[in-house]
């Protein structure tokens, strides 16, 4: 569900999507949430190579180091799934996306 959250206290500039809100079997939430983090992995793994394909002396250090921090949360996420399908629990998810215009 993607809302556009507008209320006096956000700024001109700064905006809110509430991108997962809700609870979710094991397997939705799986099936929400992986693919999203692959597709963070994916942007970070093009960027920089291409990067590294301009410049072979750019070490690419905080794409490397977004991708290591990306693919220890699928990690963690594929933990929590396993435990909530063992445990016969549902998975509250939520995560609200702040955007803000800048120069």
């Amino acid at each position: 569900m993607n809302t556009l959250v507008s209320s006096p206290e956000v700024a001109k500039d700064k905006h809110q999507i509430n991108l997962i809100d809700g609870c979710f079997t094991a397997s939705e939430a799986q099936e929400i949430l992986t693919p999203m983090i692959a597709k963070k992995i994916n942007f970070h793994q093009v960027k920089r190579m291409s990067l590294y394909e301009t410049d072979h002396s750019d070490s690419c250090t905080s794409d490397r180091n977004r991708i290591v921090e990306l693919e220890e949360a699928k990690i963690k996420a594929e933990d929590i799934f396993l435990q909530a399908k063992l445990e016969g629990k549902k998975i509250k998810m939520e995560s609200i996306i702040q955007i803000t215009l800048e120069d």
